[in-house]
C-alpha cells in the first residue's frame, strides 16, 4: 500500500485529469466519448515510439557502462560533454515525451545537467528536416534558426548548472536510488 501512496502523489496530475474527464462525461457524454477516441489514437501513435524508446533505454542500461557515461558526459566532460550532448540531441528524433526516459537514464549513468539542458535544446534542430527546412525557407532562416538553438545550448548548459548548483546531478542519483 505504500508503495501506491508514493506513486499517487508523484503521479496527482493523472488524478486532477480523470476527475476532470468524469465531470465532461456526466454533462457532455459527447465531448467525452470524441475526447476518449483522440486520447487512444494519440497514445497508439505514441505506443511504437515510446516502446523503441524503452528498447534503447534498456540497452542503453545494460550495455553503456557508467563509467564509459561519466567520462564522456560527466562533470569532468568539459566543453567537450556539451558539445557531445548538442550533437547527439540534434540527430534525436521521435517525440521529446519520448526521449526525456532516455534523458532519465543519462542522468541516473553519471550524466552531468549541462549535456542534458544541451541534448534538449538541439533537439528541435532534426538533422533530417533541414532538407524541407531549407526548401521551404530557404537558407538564410534555416541557417539562422538551426544556428541559434546550437548555440543557445552552449549558453543555457553552464546557466543551468550554475543556476541549480554543482550537486544537484549527484542529489538526483541519490533520489533515484534512495540514498537521499
Amino acid at each position: 500500500m505504500n508503495a501506491f501512496v508514493k506513486w499517487s502523489k508523484q503521479n496527482w496530475l493523472l488524478y486532477v485529469v480523470l476527475i476532470a474527464y468524469a465531470v465532461l462525461a456526466a454533462y457532455r457524454a459527447p465531448e467525452a466519448l470524441d475526447a476518449a477516441i483522440r486520447g487512444a489514437l494519440t497514445f497508439a501513435n505514441l505506443l511504437a515510439t515510446l516502446l523503441g524508446v524503452f528498447v534503447l533505454i534498456g540497452l542503453v542500461r545494460v550495455w553503456v557502462t557508467d563509467a564509459f557515461i561519466m567520462r564522456h558526459l560527466g562533470e569532468e566532460s568539459g566543453w567537450r560533454g556539451i558539445a557531445v550532448g548538442a550533437g547527439l540531441g540534434t540527430v534525436m528524433i521521435g517525440p521529446l515525451v519520448g526521449v526525456f526516459p532516455l534523458y532519465e537514464s543519462l542522468l541516473a549513468k553519471g550524466a552531468r545537467p549541462g549535456v542534458i539542458v544541451a541534448m534538449v535544446s538541439t533537439w528541435a534542430i532534426k538533422l533530417a528536416m533541414i532538407p524541407l527546412e531549407l526548401s521551404i525557407f530557404g537558407w538564410q532562416f534555416t541557417l539562422a534558426r538551426n544556428g541559434l538553438l546550437f548555440c543557445a545550448a552552449f549558453v543555457m548548459a553552464p546557466l543551468m548548472e550554475l543556476i541549480i548548483g554543482k550537486d544537484w546531478g549527484a542529489r538526483f542519483r541519490g533520489a533515484r536510488t534512495g540514498e537521499e
